[in-house]
C-alpha cells in the first residue's frame, strides 16, 4: 500500500509541474510585433496612399490596429486610406493590441513630395501695396521710402520699384516652404529685372535662397550685378560663411526687362538668364538640409540715377 501512495504522490506531483509548465509558458508568451507598409512607394501631397498593417505578427490573434499620424488624424483597421493636403516629412505611428491585451507600437517617417509643376510662389505684385508688405524691407539696409509698387502701362503692370538713395543697399525679402524634392526634381527660382538709366556705380542682387537673412551659411548661390566689379557675378557661399564670386561674360541692358533662373536640384545648381545657360555647379551644402528659404532681392546705388524695377517672381517644382 505504501508503495501505492508514493506511486500517487509521484503522479501528482507530476502532473503539478505540468500544470506550472504550462501557466508557465503563458506567463512567457511573446507579445505581438507591429510593422506596416506604405503603398504607393511616393506619396505626394493630396493623394490617397494606403496603410497596412497586415506584416504584423502575433502568437494570437490581433484584435485592433490603431494609425497616428503625426498631422494629428488618426484611423483605425488593419488596413487603411490616408492623404497628406501639404508635401513635407511626417511620421505615422501604429498600434497594435492582440487578445491577450498586448500592445505594440512601430513609427515610420513618409516624405510626401509636391507633385512637377507645383507653384510654390507667383509673385507679379498685382494688388499694390499689399504686396509691398508681403515683401519686408529688410530695415538694416534702407527706408521704406526707397520702394514703391508702380504701374507700367501694358505688360507687366504693377511691378516692385527700387530706388535706394543714398550709398546703401535696399534690399527686400520674402519667406517660403520649400517641399522635399524627389529625384529628378528641381527647384526653379525665377525673377524679371529691369534697370533705369545708367549703371555707374550700380549693384543689383537676386539671391534665391538665404537660410538666414543676416548670414550666407547654408546660403544658396545668387546673382550679383556690379560696376564696382565690372560686370556680372555668380556668388557661391562656401560652408565658413563666406562666398566665392564667379565672374560671368553677361552684362544686363538698360530698359529692358531680363529673367533671371536659378535650378536647384539636391546637390547642383544652374543659372539661366533669358532662357541661356550661363553657369553651373555642385552645392556645398546639401539643398534638403533645410524646407524655408528667404528669397532676397536689392538695389544699391551711389547716386540716385540707378534705378530697378523687379518683378513676376516664382518658384516652382519641375523635372
Amino acid at each position: 500500500m505504501a508503495s501505492k501512495r508514493i506511486h500517487c504522490a509521484s503522479i501528482l506531483a507530476a502532473l503539478g509541474l505540468l500544470l506550472l509548465g504550462l501557466a508557465g509558458c503563458e506567463l512567457v508568451q511573446p507579445r505581438p510585433t507591429a510593422d506596416f507598409s506604405v503603398s504607393p512607394v511616393i506619396v505626394y501631397a493630396g493623394e490617397t496612399f494606403e496603410l497596412d498593417g497586415s506584416l504584423s505578427l502575433g502568437s494570437t490573434s490581433i484584435v485592433s490596429y490603431t494609425w497616428d499620424l503625426s498631422d494629428g488624424q488618426s484611423l483605425v483597421g488593419q488596413q487603411a486610406n490616408a492623404s497628406f493636403p501639404f508635401a513635407g516629412i511626417y511620421s505615422i505611428t501604429l498600434t497594435i493590441e492582440d487578445a491577450n491585451g498586448h500592445l505594440d507600437h512601430d513609427t515610420q517617417q513618409v516624405v510626401v513630395y509636391a507633385r512637377t509643376g507645383t507653384v510654390i510662389l507667383d509673385e507679379d505684385f498685382s494688388d499694390g501695396e499689399l504686396a509691398l508688405a508681403r515683401w519686408v524691407l529688410d530695415p538694416t539696409w534702407a527706408s521704406a521710402s526707397d520702394a514703391q509698387i508702380d504701374f507700367i502701362r501694358g505688360a507687366p503692370g504693377n511691378a516692385l520699384y527700387i530706388h535706394s538713395a543714398a550709398s546703401r543697399w535696399h534690399r527686400r525679402y520674402h519667406a517660403i516652404e520649400l517641399p522635399p524634392l524627389r529625384i529628378g526634381q528641381k527647384a526653379v527660382f525665377s525673377c524679371r529685372i529691369m534697370t533705369l538709366r545708367n549703371q555707374v556705380l550700380h549693384t543689383f542682387l537676386f539671391a534665391p535662397g538665404r537660410a538666414d537673412l543676416g548670414s550666407l551659411v547654408g546660403a544658396l548661390p545668387y546673382y550679383l550685378f556690379t560696376n564696382e566689379r565690372d560686370g556680372s557675378y555668380v556668388q557661391v557661399p562656401t560652408l565658413l560663411g563666406t562666398d566665392v564670386g564667379h565672374p560671368i561674360s553677361y552684362e544686363p541692358d538698360v530698359y529692358r526687362w531680363h529673367t533671371y533662373t536659378f535650378e536647384f536640384g539636391q546637390d547642383s545648381f544652374e543659372l539661366l538668364i533669358d532662357d541661356v545657360s550661363w553657369m553651373e555647379g555642385p552645392l556645398d551644402a546639401a539643398f534638403s538640409d533645410t524646407s524655408t528659404w528667404i528669397i532676397v532681392i536689392g538695389e544699391e546705388s551711389l547716386t540716385e540715377t540707378c534705378n530697378a524695377y523687379f518683378d513676376d517672381i516664382r518658384v516652382t517644382i519641375e523635372e
